[in-house]
């Protein structure tokens, strides 16, 4: 009985490593502005699911496909919009789960101290200049991503 609670709560814990609470703090050079979000970030082996709950706003990016809803109702996207997003997951995703070796080929990797400095080297530099993160044991801590139009994002795991 003991084995079957212990193999239970270990594997509940896996499940639950992937899920964060989150603070996303948005900077528009545009309008001189910063906005403060929060939410819930959840990692999957095909996407990422992120919860705005005071905006009630939901999104869904799995399977290479992309689901936007606002007060449950679902919000088409232009392709643009659609293309932008997705870009901006996958490359939460490879930070969450991959390390310097699995982003090589994408970006000019630079450490100082425990911040590591990414560089887009391809398609990616046409929409982000550069890409702050902290990691620790392997978990995904802080990135922040610099955008080609100075605007900023500034992602922190508050778990």
């Amino acid at each position: 009985m003991y084995k079957i609670i212990i193999t239970l709560l270990i594997y509940s814990n896996l499940l639950i490593a992937n899920s964060f609470s989150f603070s996303e703090l948005r900077y528009s050079d545009a309008i001189g502005k910063s906005i403060l979000l929060n939410g819930e970030i959840e990692f999957f082996e095909s996407g990422l699911s992120i919860l705005y709950p005071k905006k009630d706003v939901l999104i869904e990016y799995k399977d290479d496909s992309l689901l936007y809803k606002e007060s449950g109702e679902e919000i088409e996207l232009n392709d643009m919009q659609v293309k932008q997003i997705i870009q901006y997951f996958d490359i939460l995703i490879l930070l969450h789960f991959g390390d310097a070796s699995d982003y090589s080929d994408m970006f000019e990797v630079t450490q100082k101290d425990d911040i590591s400095y990414l560089v887009p080297m391809g398609i990616v530099k046409k929409y982000i200049k550069k890409i702050e993160m902290l990691k620790e044991n392997k978990k995904l801590n802080y990135v922040k991503l610099f955008l080609q139009n100075n605007d900023y994002i500034t992602i922190t795991i508050n778990d």
